[in-house]
């Protein structure tokens, strides 16, 4: 023992308790392990002995989810038997930890019929696994921490602030989330989300959908994987209306057919709204939408494949990864930028290896007409009174039967880009780069975001991509270049395969 021991005796003093310490965790860790229950629900009430026995279930068998979360603790599995259960399942802030587990994601079902959502969450540490939830009136699966505060009316302004630390650590894996978003109405101007009986309206900026499928506010290092969601108003949504979204990792979901009588939206969604998503809030800056990462998904037939937008001043979506999705015959574009505002934040986002193929147009972007009106693979737009997106790297993706595989542009219709010095920033502030794509006939790469008057103001850098065809841009049979677009060096054989 003595030669843990120092001449002074701190050191080895200090090593001791060091060690001390991680047994007495390791012995805590397996307390909690062997104190954890399983929390058993039926709607019957009964359990078959052998699967009780299997599951390890608690001698109490409740009859509903939300009776079940009463009584459960840090670690403990509440495990749900097939069945129907109506029910808005509500688990508050103080229920971490806690794992929900369906027994079947095909026949073990929340039916929210004339309920807000199916699962409302506001913990860390959730697991959601093995679920149909369905006939919400807004979100199948909503997580998000308590509104933010705003003080008002206050000179000079004082910013919001979050009512809570981010929301951390859920997992929304294996479940079947499909036709909800059912308050949606269509209208002569434009779809709205109202109150349905004692369901409230939808937020001001979640008018045009109710929320969609699976919807995260405020979270942070979370994962939505493998699910299937179809025919909600959209996919996933990641917002930041009661705090910062970031690092959530969105793989190997089908977001297919999200939409609601006749009104879509998209399959992967990462806006950036006001505080609490209120129009007494536009101009403050946002919690900010950051460093999410969409991959190996599939998006077929909703509005944008994948979208990323900063509507109102202060709002920022940025630092996003888009990688290895098959964005399909969705009816916008397979990715699409929106910046409708000055002082927002829009940019840094990679889209990489994906098959983007058959999507449709943008033409009415900000209802000014100044989309692509045609067909269009990936739709990089920016008003021009806001802050030019920015640092857009498209690399070693399959865009085919596109009218536009990449667009780039700016309105109002004719005008272009402003010029950089009008935002005091230095030219070229605009800047899309794209290489190692396989583009195909048509036109593979469109820079309407030219001014004419500043050509060096709006530049995308499109060398070391294939254009069709060995000859490169503009030959005959290869895909074309329209505006300030640089190409050479090109590519004379395609570099992906999908």
């Amino acid at each position: 023992m003595r030669r843990f021991i120092s001449s002074s005796g701190l050191a080895g003093a200090s090593t001791v308790r060091v060690l001390i310490s991680i047994v007495a965790a390791l012995v805590a860790g397996s307390a909690a392990a062997a104190s954890a229950a399983t929390l058993c629900v039926s709607a019957d009430g009964k359990v078959p002995p052998g699967l009780a026995k299997k599951m390890g279930c608690s001698p109490t068998v409740y009859t509903t989810i939300g009776a079940a979360f009463i009584p459960a603790a840090p670690g403990d599995t509440v495990f749900v038997l097939h069945g129907t259960y109506k029910e808005d399942v509500t688990i508050p802030g103080d229920d971490t930890g806690i794992t929900l587990q369906g027994q079947n994601p095909g026949n073990t079902i929340i039916d929210a019929t004339g309920k807000q959502n199916g699962i409302f969450d506001q913990a860390s540490g959730l697991t959601i696994d093995g679920f149909t939830i369905e006939n919400a009136e807004h979100e199948g699966i909503l997580i998000e921490g308590p509104a933010a505060t705003c003080p008002r009316p206050t000179t000079p302004p004082v910013p919001c602030t979050a009512g809570a630390p981010e929301i951390t650590g859920v997992i929304i894996s294996d479940n079947f989330v499909i036709d909800n978003d059912k308050a949606l109405t269509p209208g002569a101007s434009g779809p709205s989300c109202p109150a349905v009986g004692t369901v409230p309206p939808a937020p001001a900026f979640e008018q045009f959908d109710c929320g969609e499928g699976i919807h995260l506010d405020g979270v942070a290092f979370s994962t939505v994987t493998n699910n299937r969601i179809k025919r909600n108003a959209g996919g996933v949504l990641l917002t930041d209306e009661t705090n910062a979204n970031h690092n959530n990792l969105v793989s190997g979901n089908i977001a297919k057919d999200n939409s609601v009588q006749g009104v879509a939206d998209c399959g992967f969604t990462l806006p950036s709204h006001p505080p609490n998503g209120s129009p007494a809030n536009i101009g403050d800056l946002s919690f900010g939408v950051f460093n999410d990462t969409v991959a190996n998904n599939l998006s077929e037939g909703n509005d944008f494949g994948t979208g990323v937008f900063t509507p109102t001043p202060g709002t920022a979506s940025y630092g996003h990864l888009v990688v290895n999705n098959q964005l399909i015959n969705n009816a916008s574009p397979g990715v699409g930028f929106h910046s409708h505002a000055p002082g927002q934040k829009n940019g840094r986002t990679s889209i990489i290896g994906n098959l983007i193929e058959g999507n449709g147009p943008d033409p009415d972007v900000d209802a000014t007409g100044d989309g692509p009106a045609a067909p269009t693979g990936i739709d990089v737009y920016a008003d021009p009174h806001a802050l030019p997106v920015n640092n857009v790297n498209i690399v070693g993706n399959t865009i085919r039967k596109e009218g536009n595989d990449i667009w780039v542009g700016a309105g109002p219709a004719g005008s272009g880009w402003s010029a950089c010095a009008s935002l005091s920033l230095t030219a070229p502030c605009y800047i899309v780069t794209a290489h190692l794509n396989d583009l195909e006939k048509g036109v593979g790469v469109n820079n309407a975001g030219n001014s004419g008057a500043s050509p060096d103001d709006v530049l995308v850098d499109a060398t070391k991509n294939f254009w069709g065809c060995a000859k490169g841009p503009g030959a005959s049979g290869c895909a074309s270049v329209t505006g300030n677009v640089t190409t050479a060096p090109f590519l004379q054989r395609p570099s992906t395969v999908h």
